[in-house]
């Protein structure tokens, strides 16, 4: 047979305290009420703990979900600043790839320009040693007279005198001997001195490169007497002189 149960209330009064009774009834008549007795109170403070275990689980749950939200939207800035690293990352290379592209073209115009500089000062250098010939045409070459170190070179019509080497004429002046004199300062210890009867063709303060004409060979003038020294001493011309053929 099946159970069927009646809930009825009643209140009872216990020294002042207000109680209420819980009354389970079956159907079944071998079934004897049950009786449940609680006080309002009880069942108010009940309602409260729960309501407050409720709404602290609620509280829980919110809390829970709006911290998920925030650790997802830092994430999802953080990528956004990691993507745009990387493509600022991927920039910077390129504009560093561009600047060593850079560097290595002024880097080898440098060395290019330097090179070049180096070997236009070497050039410049050789230029101002004498040892270029004196004439610009084949001669026959005797030692000087006496003690004087030098050469004299016996030349054809037509010849002309030059620079040995680049410098600055710094005198020209007249020896009764031996004619007209030039002589030509070279800047770094090396002195040439020309002398022929013949005119000048250069001036005082001239400056002169190598193989400038200085005299003219011809009628009267064929000879011409040529020294060089350097720092003070007179040197054989011969020693510096590179003659070719």
């Amino acid at each position: 047979m099946r159970n069927e149960y009646v809930i009825r209330l009643k209140s009872s009064k216990h020294k002042r305290k207000v109680f209420r009774h819980l009354i389970l009834a079956s159907d079944d008549t071998e079934d004897r009420p049950k009786v449940l007795k609680y006080h309002v109170m009880t069942i108010i403070i009940l309602a409260i703990i729960f309501s407050l275990v409720l709404g602290g689980f609620v509280g829980l749950v919110i809390f829970e979900r709006g911290r998920d939200q925030r650790f997802e939207r830092t994430i999802a800035e953080r990528d956004s600043v990691i993507e745009q690293l990387e493509g600022d990352n991927v920039s910077l290379n390129g504009e560093i790839a561009s600047l060593n592209d850079k560097i290595e073209i002024l880097s080898n115009t440098v060395a290019t320009k330097t090179a070049n500089e180096n070997e236009l000062t070497e050039t410049l250098e050789a230029q101002s040693i004498p040892s270029d010939y004196p004439l610009t045409g084949s001669a026959t070459v005797n030692p000087m007279d006496g003690d004087e170190i030098g050469c004299v070179f016996e030349a054809s019509d037509g010849v002309t005198v030059v620079a040995t080497a680049s410098g600055k004429v710094s005198e020209i002046y007249e020896d009764e001997n031996y004619g007209n004199v030039v002589v030509i300062d070279h800047g770094n210890g090396y002195i040439t001195t020309y002398m022929n009867k013949g005119d000048a063709m250069v001036k005082k303060g001239d400056e002169v490169s190598q193989g400038t004409t200085l005299f003219i060979i011809g009628d009267g003038n064929y000879e011409l007497r040529y020294q060089i020294s350097n720092e003070g001493t007179y040197i054989d011309p011969l020693e510096v002189i590179q003659i070719e053929g």
